[in-house]
């Protein structure tokens, strides 16, 4: 379905973006339109694979490693869409460079990870050499937004945060299927969620405030990105002094250019992926890079040549979803 993204649908997918799950009514106040419309223009974009909404594992209780696979010619993309079905794996994409396909790859426990990486990651059909950077945490890009509603116009979609609740029980098999279900359908109603995954009704909607509250689960809105703000992607691989790792990971991880940020084992101990809109904004966020962390090394740069698959979501040339694959970090191991 041909559909041409116009500057209403851009606000739609930010004020969607301060709040994944906000009301149709709390929307269209927002934007100045009947929640009739708000619902309508989503609908447009959700159907035409323009923007999505879904389930995402909290950047600081997300776990995992980087994969990079340097493939056999004419082997990259063949490897991309392998590693896309499978449903640990969240974001593969091809870049320029001598290691042509990268996945992240997400897991609920170190073992768990150790073992994948060990067994069916360390053999890939049309790889030439492998390489994996574990991380311990996500600093920022899971969650990330346009910038183009005003401060005012966000505050009326954003609704206060809940308080912590530090002391949470591990997730169990319904937790696992709550989040499954809402990956995909990140909009859905506790009603539509309890018949999806058997689950009593009231007891969604209690788990769901408590995963919430304890940031063990967040909402993400996600679109066509080149369709869309910020279409080229770069995937940079940054040395930094060990002593400022942390707090190097953590600002990049704020900046708005950031999809993802991850602080890794390897000598290159940052991996940072952005978003531009052209080639020769790259050259200014490398000079901030160099400005803001002196101890900074950026030992590798490419250019994303596709995302073919972003947290769960496969996509096609143009970065629209043509098919959802439920996010299961559970499943590795």
């Amino acid at each position: 379905m041909t559909y041409r993204v116009h500057e209403a649908d851009l606000q739609l997918v930010d004020a969607l973006q301060v709040d994944p799950r906000a009301t149709w009514a709390e929307l269209g106040a927002a934007l100045g339109v009947s929640p009739v419309t708000a619902a309508r223009r989503w609908r447009r974009l959700e159907e035409c694979g323009l923007a999505w909404v879904g389930a995402a594992i909290a950047p600081e209780h997300s776990m995992g490693a980087v994969i990079e696979v340097r493939c056999a010619p004419g082997e990259a993309d063949r490897v991309a869409r392998a590693l896309s079905r499978r449903p640990g794996v969240i974001t593969v994409a091809t870049t320029t460079g001598d290691f042509q396909v990268f996945a992240i790859l997400l897991a609920a426990e170190l073992r768990a990870l150790l073992s994948s990486l060990a067994g069916e990651y360390a053999l890939i059909d049309g790889a030439e050499q492998i390489r994996h950077s574990v991380f311990r945490l996500l600093y920022g890009g899971v969650h990330w937004r346009q910038g183009i509603l005003s401060s005012e116009e966000s505050r009326v979609v954003a609704k206060r945060p809940p308080p912590p609740r530090p002391r949470v029980r591990p997730l169990d098999a319904g937790d696992r299927a709550l989040f499954r279900c809402l990956n995909v359908r990140g909009r859905a109603t506790a009603p539509e969620i309890a018949a999806e995954t058997g689950l009593p009704e009231h007891r969604v909607r209690r788990r769901l405030d408590e995963l919430l509250a304890s940031r063990r689960l967040i909402f993400r809105c996600d679109v066509a990105r080149p369709l869309f703000d910020l279409p080229l992607g770069v995937y940079l691989q940054l040395a930094v002094a060990d002593t400022e790792v942390g707090r190097t990971a953590a600002e990049l991880g704020s900046w708005r250019e950031t999809r993802l940020c991850a602080n890794t084992v390897g000598a290159a101990n940052i991996v940072l992926i952005i978003g531009l809109h052209q080639l020769s904004e790259l050259e200014d966020v490398l000079a901030r890079i160099a400005r803001g962390f002196p101890s900074a090394e950026v030992r590798d740069r490419r250019v994303i040549l596709r995302n073919h698959k972003i947290y769960g979501r496969i996509l096609d040339d143009l970065g629209r979803c043509t098919e959802a694959i439920p996010v299961d970090p559970w499943g590795e191991g």
